[in-house]
């Protein structure tokens, strides 16, 4: 009897050594950097911010800007890939006097694939929501909207249609910043058909109804864009 109970106690105890060790149940790994999201279409608009609505979010280094310029990117793409359904949305405040394209992540939004959303949560530390996100581009208009839980939190809409030309870029992501540390995420990017247009609407409602857009500044559309999402690095 004390012999058994003996193993008992063993098995008992490397079990407890082994699950403590294992990833968390139900949980996918993570895939390793860069991350590749093509034929993604996007609607991005320029605004100037109310500043007094975003206070609170503001760097150091931008607490003392008179203006506080920015904008909204929203993206999806239908084609099957490692992280479809692909889907995102962010809203940024602008670096200014810098040589680089930096720009501060005030909220994000992405789904409905749980591994890119567990991606920009876990790798590039934002505190981005689970949702889904939708452009549609037809003739010379453009919409975009947010959903979180099934409800409507950000509406994007644009027209005339207009300077298509191939593009590309880089921006640089400041997804997380402290006294001590700044956290970025380098993203490049680039597509055949980047077309200026008019912004006619931007809504935020639910719990993002706080971010106030003061104005509105500029407008683009992006079509079948290919995003490479670098790894993190800090400064």
């Amino acid at each position: 009897m004390i012999k058994i109970f003996t193993i008992f106690l063993f098995f008992l105890n490397t079990s407890n050594y082994i699950f403590a060790g294992a990833p968390a149940l139900n949980e996918d790994p993570i895939p390793p950097a860069p991350y590749s999201l093509t034929k993604t279409n996007h609607l991005i608009i320029g605004v100037e911010w109310d500043k007094k609505s975003i206070e609170k979010f503001l760097p150091p280094e931008l607490s003392n800007q008179p203006l506080i310029t920015g904008g909204i990117n929203i993206f999806n793409s239908r084609k099957k890939q490692l992280f479809y359904p692909v889907s995102g949305g962010y809203a940024w405040i602008d670096v200014p006097n810098n040589d680089k394209n930096e720009k501060f992540i005030l909220f994000s939004i992405y789904g409905l694939n749980k591994s890119l959303n567990n991606v920009m949560n876990k790798v590039y530390n934002l505190n981005s929501e689970m949702g889904s996100n939708k452009v549609t581009l037809i003739n010379n208009n453009a919409t975009a909207n947010t959903s979180v839980r099934k409800k409507n939190i950000l509406s994007l809409s644009a027209s005339a249609s207009k300077d298509c030309a191939k593009a590309q870029g880089v921006d640089y992501l400041i997804t997380k910043i402290t006294d001590k540390i700044k956290t970025v995420q380098q993203l490049e990017w680039i597509t055949q058909f980047q077309c200026k247009v008019e912004p006619t609407k931007i809504s935020l409602k639910g719990n993002y109804e706080s971010y106030k857009v003061k104005k509105m500044l500029w407008a683009y559309t992006l079509k079948d864009a290919e995003i490479i999402i670098k790894d993190k690095f800090n400064k």
